[in-house]
């Protein structure tokens, strides 16, 4: 079979000499963003066939993630046999089969063989929200199948790209005022962004650089945040920023009170687990916390020499009469005390880094008399 490869996330991948039926594999851990990645290929799947049928007789589509083990086996196996049938329509045809993760690999055993040796009419296309079985994935791998990862990365700089990326594939071009407003905006919920995208080429067009007031008043409700964004702010009293990072959490539905609570807990006993030892660099301070990078042990070494073991065990304090509060404690609603919770911990922040003498004031200050 001659394969198609193209360019993912950045990756070069092979090309063939020439072009014929493809096999995608489209991941990620947001279902909604796999979702439209399979929908956009196969579009294009069927806008490049020189076809004149209709898209129901060219185009099949079955559901790995069925409820029972039987479903999904029977999903899988029509989707083999058509994909194994040349069409009577046409030349070639479009097979989707979408969460192949939630399938077991014995479930999954008729694609596999198929892989062995697909069909030379047949375009695939694979959805999996989760990891693949290696036999899986290595059947996949030796089919020749392009893979297109739609997890957006984490850190700014890569994000910032990633957006361009989308907004370069849909023609539309931004100020960079624009793309950090959609950015902080949509915040953990990207799979909103296609959508805007239509939105703003159905109003706008493709012919000129959009401002930041073209975007503001498409952006609706803030979308959710990352947990840090929410402990940093806290960490450096920003009160304003923290309790918008909570409305933000709490509005989207992606996190419950209680939830966020499960954070904080997590993250002042990290803090708590630096009380006590001798701590001197980063590397003690992550061998103590459990973490993975420099950076993470530099950050949680300086908010434990601001707040030190009184102040952490006041915030301690401050967490466990929230936790009664949302428990019924106080008929207060839920949100109104993660906000008190929240301003409480950040005046207590920032009390220690305005408030806390230096060694050299504290040593040379007049004593009252």
């Amino acid at each position: 079979m001659d394969c198609c490869f193209s360019r993912a996330l950045g990756t070069a991948t092979p090309k063939c000499e020439s072009v014929g039926v493809t096999i995608h594999l489209i991941t990620g851990s947001d279902p909604r963003l796999v979702s439209d990645k399979v929908s956009e290929i196969t579009r294009e799947l069927i806008k490049s066939m020189s076809t004149e049928e209709s898209r129901s007789t060219i185009l099949e589509t079955h559901d790995a993630g069925a409820a029972s083990s039987q479903e999904r086996e029977d999903a899988i196996r029509k989707a083999v046999a058509s994909a194994e049938t040349m069409s009577l329509f046409g030349e070639e045809r479009v097979v989707v089969i979408r969460e192949i993760s939630e399938a077991t690999v014995a479930e999954l055993s008729s694609l596999v063989s198929y892989l062995e040796q697909p069909s030379d009419s047949t375009h695939l296309v694979l959805s999996a929200s989760k990891k693949l079985a290696k036999s899986v994935s290595d059947a996949l791998n030796r089919a020749g199948a392009t893979v297109m990862a739609t997890t957006p990365p984490a850190r700014r700089q890569e994000l910032v790209t990633w957006f361009l990326e989308r907004f370069g594939e849909s023609g539309l071009t931004l100020e960079l005022s624009a793309l950090n407003m959609i950015i902080d905006w949509l915040g953990e919920d990207q799979a909103r962004l296609p959508g805007l995208i239509d939105v703003l080429v159905s109003t706008y067009g493709t012919s000129r650089k959009l401002k930041s007031e073209d975007v503001e008043a498409f952006l609706g409700d803030a979308g959710s945040v990352k947990p840090w964004d929410l402990t940093d702010a806290i960490d450096e009293g920003n009160a304003p920023r923290a309790l918008e990072m909570l409305r933000r959490m709490i509005r989207s539905g992606e996190s419950h009170p209680l939830q966020i609570m499960a954070i904080l807990n997590t993250h002042y006993t990290k803090l708590m687990r630096l009380d006590g030892p001798e701590v001197h660099t980063a590397n003690d301070a992550l061998a103590l916390i459990g973490g993975k990078s420099e950076f993470q042990g530099k950050k949680y070494l300086s908010q434990y020499r601001r707040l030190g073991g009184q102040g952490i065990s006041q915030a301690v304090q401050l967490l466990a009469r929230a936790d009664i509060d949302l428990r019924g404690g106080k008929d207060l609603g839920e949100e109104l005390t993660m906000e008190i919770l929240i301003a409480r911990l950040c005046r207590m922040g920032a009390g220690v880094r305005t408030n806390r003498p230096t060694k050299s004031t504290s040593t040379t200050s007049p004593k009252r008399r």
